[in-house]
């Protein structure tokens, strides 16, 4: 033990030694010795500079830092001087090691290139944590509510909460909000386009069947490669919520109407623009207003994602039982293995699984759930649909299935299940809630720090990075579930994946936007995001039509649907280039 301690000692000394050697390289790098040849000005710096050492030297090889008084020495000419007294020494240009900005803030922070990504990454998986929390908090609320009032207010501005989170964040508590800002319609823009293009894309690839008669067959798909004999049919519902999606993305030009006469000098129209914006304010939660009025009135969709949340709920708890019976049965063979039968059971067995079997017991009995029993109801079932659908099939020379039948089996199995415990249920629903918009609130400021520096590391605008990374994490959660559901390959589960899709482009249309607008207007912020809008519009609209016009979408519109991803970034990219949209 003396021994260590000895070895600690030396240790600490040997980085104290270390210290002072690197403090005195600092002083010799500095022309200290050259002190009283010059003289000099104090340069001082702002109180809201984020930086400061980053502020002196960055570009100036001729200023000198004192980090321990933060003093600028700048403007060295011939003469006598002395400078003022600086502990540890001055430091200039690359002997300077500027991490104020680190040092100042909570979270981690990082200097290079390869540590921001990290930390994006990092940040981005919280949030996409918080977005799956606060999903699950809503489907937990559509396993016990019935649609109407709360599905068609509460749920649909909780789908759209985490990307709201952020353009608040962006333009309401950073240090420089109009830059920030850009933040924000990054995230609008990223995520709308993204919902309308990925998911829509790829929910057509795996949700599609065979074409009969203009309509898909749900679960046949024998044409796998054909781009024209193959696709997904929607129900009546699903093409006014596309039209729905259209008419308050005209909410967009409202401002944008009036910056298009500003386009050259956007801050002379700044004043005008200004006011236009706490219109647009009014008018998209109007529409927000009467949008959910009208989930209120007619909750069809509401219905449908309440009907597959109970489908998921009832599975999960099937599941439940049969790995707890499994469990079950296995203790029991063990016991009669070794001679011992439970209590309330008869030494007589029957490959049957009788009432004198070892493996039906007291427990057994109190389980909610008869697995045998299931297992029998649902093989009848399928036997019944099977001889109904050979009869249709012969009459009709084609075979279809019933989605109301499902829907009936479905409540069947509802009420064989027993009650759902909706206190246990909203308890969790609320604490899931919670707990997500906590993440959403907490990280989003660090991320949209992160995103900042990574951009002016790399010189590359704000709107692009954002555009690409925070709608992933936003939106993860609809992503996968609208893959989830369009992979059961039925009608009625590709109707509710392009009706939720329209709905959350329809919330950032009303929303988002709306959030935006006050923004701009309450901070005296100047509408710089012409070509933003422009490439919104272009793919809101586009998708749009065809989800408006078409209830039958072959496969071929996958891959064109898909390329306006890169084709819209493509559009914002060359309208500030070389149209000069600021």
């Amino acid at each position: 033990m003396y021994s260590i301690k000895h070895l600690l000692l030396i240790f600490l000394i040997i980085n104290v030694s270390i210290v002072n050697l690197v403090n005195s390289n600092k002083l010799q790098s500095s022309p200290l010795s050259q002190i009283n040849d010059f003289s000099y000005s104090n340069v001082t710096i702002p109180s809201d500079a984020d930086d400061a050492c980053s502020f002196c030297t960055v570009g100036n090889e001729n200023n000198y830092y004192c980090p321990s008084q933060q003093t600028c020495i700048t403007d060295l000419n011939s003469g006598n001087s002395s400078w003022p007294t600086c502990k540890g020494g001055y430091c200039n240009s690359d002997s300077c090691q500027c991490y104020a900005k680190c040092m100042n803030t909570i979270w981690p922070c990082s200097n290079t290139v390869v540590g921001d990504l990290i930390l994006m990454a990092g940040y981005g998986v919280l949030l996409a944590f918080g977005a799956k929390f606060i999903s699950d908090g809503s489907e937990g609320l559509m396993e016990i509510l019935d649609p109407g009032l709360i599905g068609g207010l509460v749920l649909p501005i909780l789908s759209a909460l985490p990307d709201a989170i952020i353009i608040v964040v962006a333009g309401a508590f950073g240090n420089n909000p109009q830059s920030q800002l850009s933040i924000g319609i990054g995230t609008l823009a990223g995520s709308t386009i993204m919902l309308m293009t990925i998911p829509w894309s790829l929910s057509l690839i795996l949700s599609r069947c065979d074409i009969r008669g203009g309509q898909s067959i749900d679960g046949t798909l024998t044409h796998k490669f054909s781009l024209t004999k193959t696709g997904t049919t929607v129900d009546d519902d699903t093409p006014t919520n596309a039209k729905v999606m259209i008419i308050t993305s005209i909410s967009y030009l409202i401002v944008q109407g009036v910056a298009f006469a500003y386009l050259k000098d956007p801050d002379s129209g700044k004043s005008v623009e200004k006011w236009f914006a706490l219109v647009g304010f009014i008018v998209c939660f109007s529409l927000m207003a009467a949008y959910c009025t009208y989930q209120v009135i007619s909750p069809k969709l509401q219905e449908k994602k309440m009907a597959e949340a109970k489908r998921s709920y009832l599975q999960k708890r099937i599941i439940h039982h049969f790995i707890h019976n499994l469990t079950l049965k296995r203790n029991l063979f063990a016991k009669s293995d070794n001679g011992e039968l439970p209590s309330g059971s008869s030494s007589t067995t029957s490959d049957n699984g009788n009432e004198t079997s070892p493996l039906i017991s007291n427990e057994h009995k109190k389980l909610p759930v008869d697995i045998k029993a299931m297992g029998l109801k649902w093989k009848k079932n399928a036997h019944e649909q099977a001889i109904q659908h050979q009869q249709q099939q012969q009459q009709n020379g084609e075979t279809s299935i019933q989605v109301e039948k499902d829907d009936d089996d479905d409540e069947k199995d509802d009420k064989e299940e027993g009650p759902i415990n909706k206190k246990k249920i909203a308890l969790q629903s609320a604490a899931y809630l919670l707990l997500g918009t906590a993440m959403a609130s907490i990280f989003s400021d660090p991320m949209v720090d992160v995103i900042t520096s990574f951009g002016e590391k790399l010189d590359i605008g704000l709107f692009y990075i954002s555009f690409v990374i925070t709608p992933f994490c936003s939106n993860a959660s609809e992503l996968i579930s609208s893959l989830i559901f369009s992979a059961k390959k039925k009608k009625a589960n590709s109707s509710l994946c392009y009706s939720a899709l329209y709905g959350s482009a329809t919330m950032n249309s009303t929303l988002c936007l709306g959030i935006f607008f006050a923004l701009v207007f309450f901070r005296n912020l100047t509408w710089e995001f012409s070509a933003e809008v422009v490439s919104i519009l272009f793919v809101v609209v586009s998708v749009g039509f065809l989800g408006a016009t078409q209830k039958t979408m072959k496969t071929y519109l996958a891959p064109i649907v898909l390329s306006l991803y890169p084709l819209s970034l493509l559009l914002v990219f060359l309208l500030e280039k070389y149209a000069n949209w600021q």
